[in-house]
């Protein structure tokens, strides 16, 4: 694999002439690009032609993303507000009242998981195909152009793209889910309920409802998307996946290698700031900065991660235990990053040329 030396070359963004961006795959289409693609037509392959090996790796992918990705790619929520110079960012005491209503807002989140256990875990789905969908929307809009055709179209969109990963799974997969939550429930010493997480009217509605919002999406893009074949033949390869591909492995692999991957691209384009050197603008040397300052967050949520489970030793009896615990850690970091990168998208919070 060869990278070529203009690391900024980037796909045009919402008309603008040239924006930053990261590697192309010799002198081709960016990582940013073809990483998410590659890793989850692998994944698919990978199952159809292999699924007793694949089985036992079952929750690798999210396990890996404690440290590669998934956890890092929310670890400069405490600088993003400077990088994109909302004004209140320039006074210390605000930016430190930021960091701490961000920090009580995780932590009760977290707490709740002990008092309302399925409130949280609904609302954590919620939070999360709403989030993950607004990353596709942004990333579709950026980078390939897509236009807001109507006031539904970004909605549509949003909804669309963060169903696929969250409710598909659930209506295919309703037993892995049930799993996940009877999990959280054992890790935080809870009563577990037994039976399925919806019932059988509850399944069809919310499988009808998901099937006209994906037809609603695909007739948008229509005429929406200057490159639809590409955005429809990407959502067909996210339909595929999240239908044939267990839960808790396709789900992992998505928020690691699509979702958190297509976030640090973002992330590489925020200005580095007037006291940055010319190094820590261009190049190599700008991934490597980001790394650095992605390194001090990611480091305090695993040691979170660390007392967590020392805290729940006892009740932590296996690899799926544990993805529970690691589940109710993600939800109390989610919630926050999901509301910042929400203020992201607001139009006056956008630099100019973004």
């Amino acid at each position: 694999m060869k990278f070529s030396s203009d690391l900024l070359a980037f796909p045009p963004q919402r008309g603008t002439a040239s924006q930053q961006g990261i590697w192309r795959v010799g002198g081709g289409q960016p990582l940013l690009v073809v990483v998410p693609w590659v890793s989850l037509l692998a994944l698919l392959a990978g199952w159809l032609l292999a699924p007793a090996a694949l089985e036992r790796l079952m929750y690798l992918p999210l396990l890996v993303s404690t440290v590669l990705f998934g956890i890092p790619h929310g670890a400069l929520d405490h600088l993003v507000p400077g990088r994109l110079g909302w004004a209140w960012s320039r006074r210390p005491g605000r930016v430190w009242l930021y960091v701490l209503g961000y920090a009580l807002l995780a932590a009760a989140t977290l707490r709740l998981w002990s008092l309302v256990p399925d409130v949280v875990f609904w609302g954590f789905l919620l939070v999360s195909l709403l989030h993950w969908g607004q990353g596709d929307l942004h990333y579709l809009e950026t980078v390939q152009g897509r236009r807001r055709s109507g006031p539904w179209s970004a909605p549509l969109t949003l909804l669309a793209r963060g169903s696929l990963p969250i409710l598909l799974p659930l209506l295919v997969f309703p037993e892995w889910y049930a799993r996940l939550a009877a999990g959280v429930h054992h890790v935080f010493g809870l009563p577990t309920v037994a039976g399925p997480l919806l019932t059988g009217t509850q399944t069809g509605v919310l499988a009808a409802g998901l099937a006209l919002l994906l037809l609603a999406y695909a007739a948008d893009t229509l005429v929406s998307s200057p490159g639809a074949l590409l955005e429809l033949g990407e959502t067909a390869l996210l339909l595929a996946v999240f239908v044939v591909v267990p839960a808790p492995l396709s789900i992992g692999l998505y928020f690691s290698l699509w979702h958190a991957w297509r976030h640090l691209g973002r992330l590489l384009l925020l200005p580095v700031g007037p006291d940055a050197s010319p190094d820590q603008k261009t190049g190599t040397a700008r991934v490597l900065w980001l790394v650095l300052d992605l390194l001090p967050i990611t480091l305090v949520a695993l040691g979170l991660l660390a007392a967590l489970y020392f805290w729940a030793a006892p009740r932590v009896q296996n690899t799926e235990t544990f993805a529970a615990l690691y589940l109710a850690l993600i939800a109390a970091l989610t919630l926050p990053h999901a509301l910042l990168v929400a203020l992201m998208d607001l139009p006056a919070s956008k630099p100019a040329g973004t």
